[in-house]
């Protein structure tokens, strides 16, 4: 097999660094070829950035450490959305206390958001293991449990709102 032209005459960093600055693989062979004088045609070009594109995925693929890291990172963020969800509660929660309705909407459309954050997330998680299983499983139950204090939140505000416009 022969060597692309652009391993060949040590053109990598530039192409990187065109590509990373957004440029066209047709810009990316105009540049080359007119940088170093020699001609680097487009397929050349093409050959190149998917070449190791698949040399990338396979190594991700081959990396059990990579994948485990990239599980836990996905767990930690899980974790901190629930985490923010429930502080966006108990703002709520303290916002009605006070009286301060508007506080207490805009914090509960925070945990509606950050809740949707969430579902988006859980959707695309894809649990390898076992032990992966036994974590998303409790992060959807946490889940479920910070919705069901969102809706209490959400009837406890308007019984609150009804009981004042009638007490008026």
């Amino acid at each position: 097999m022969r060597i692309n032209n652009i391993i060949k005459f040590d053109l990598e960093t530039q192409a990187k660094t065109l590509k990373g600055a957004g440029k066209t693989l047709g810009e990316i062979s105009q540049v080359l070829t007119k940088d170093s004088k020699i001609p680097i045609s487009l397929s050349s070009v093409f050959r190149y950035f998917d070449s190791n594109e698949n040399a990338l995925v396979q190594a991700i693929e081959k990396s059990d450490k990579l994948r485990a890291k990239v599980a836990d990172a996905e767990i930690n963020t899980i974790t901190k959305r629930v985490e923010i969800i429930d502080q966006f509660l108990d703002i709520s929660e303290q916002a009605v206390s006070c009286r301060d309705f508007r506080a207490a909407v805009m914090a509960l459309r925070g945990a509606t958001e950050a809740q949707d954050s969430l579902d988006e997330r859980l959707g695309k998680l894809k649990a390898p293991t076992n032990t992966n299983n036994i974590n998303i499983l409790n992060i959807k139950e946490q889940t479920a449990n910070a919705r069901e204090r969102f809706n209490d939140a959400v009837l406890c505000m308007s019984n609150r709102s009804t009981e004042s416009n009638y007490s008026q």
